[in-house]
C-alpha cells in the first residue's frame, strides 16, 4: 500500500523524482482552506470565498490519499490538525495519530451562512464518514480530523493508513464519501 507524504505547511514543495503527491494543506495550522473560492470576474481581484446554506460534504466520490501517524515524515514534528478533536477543543498533533485507528481529513468549506469558521471546525471535528472502496465495496467509518489533501494532488480524501489497509485501497484509489450515523463505531464494517 503506497502512502502519501505531507508537505511542509511554510516552505514551497521541492520538485525531486523520489517525492511522491503531498496531501498537506499548507494553511492547515492557520485553518484556513484553500479550495472554497470561485475566481473574481476580473484577473487582478481576490478571490470571493462560496458561502455555503450550512456544512456539507466538499466531494461524494474522489480519488483518496494516505496520512498521519509517526512515520509521516513529509510533516514537521509539531503540526497541528486542521479540527479541534482532541479533548475540550484541543488541536492535536498531526504525528500524534494512531496510523491504526480510522481518521480522514478533507477539504471542508469553512464559509457557511451565519456560523464562524471556528464554529464550522468544530461542527465537522469528528464528524463520522462512510468511506467505500469503489473496486471491491468494503467500507470503513473514518472521523474527520484535519483539513486537506491539498488541492494541487488531485486527491479528495486522506485517510489513516489502518483505513487504507482495511478498505484494501492505494494512493489515488476511486471511493464513495458518505456522512455516516454519528452512533456508528470506527472501523470495518460487515
Amino acid at each position: 500500500m503506497k502512502e502519501s507524504k505531507a508537505g511542509s505547511k511554510n516552505k514551497p514543495a521541492e520538485k525531486s523524482a523520489t517525492k511522491r503527491p503531498s496531501i498537506a494543506d499548507p494553511k492547515r495550522a492557520s485553518g484556513e482552506p484553500e479550495s472554497p473560492t470561485q475566481p473574481a470576474t476580473s484577473g487582478s481581484n481576490p478571490q470571493v470565498a462560496v458561502v455555503d446554506h450550512h456544512p456539507q460534504l466538499p466531494a461524494a466520490h474522489g480519488k483518496l490519499g494516505v496520512f498521519g501517524g509517526p512515520k509521516d515524515r513529509g510533516i514537521k514534528p509539531d503540526d497541528k490538525l486542521g479540527l479541534p478533536t482532541g479533548p475540550h477543543g484541543v488541536y492535536e498533533r498531526v504525528r500524534s495519530l494512531n496510523p491504526n485507528s480510522f481518521y480522514c481529513a478533507m477539504r471542508w468549506n469553512y464559509h457557511v451562512e451565519h456560523l464562524t469558521p471556528e464554529e464550522v471546525k468544530r461542527w465537522w471535528a469528528n464528524k463520522k464518514l462512510l468511506v467505500t472502496n469503489a473496486k471491491n465495496g468494503s467500507r470503513v467509518v473514518v472521523r474527520a480530523v484535519d483539513y486537506g489533501p491539498h488541492e494541487n494532488t488531485g486527491l479528495d480524501i486522506a485517510i489513516s493508513p489502518g483505513a487504507a489497509k482495511a478498505l484494501e485501497v492505494e494512493l489515488g484509489d476511486e471511493v464513495d464519501i458518505a456522512l455516516a450515523d454519528s452512533k456508528a463505531p470506527l472501523g470495518p464494517v460487515w
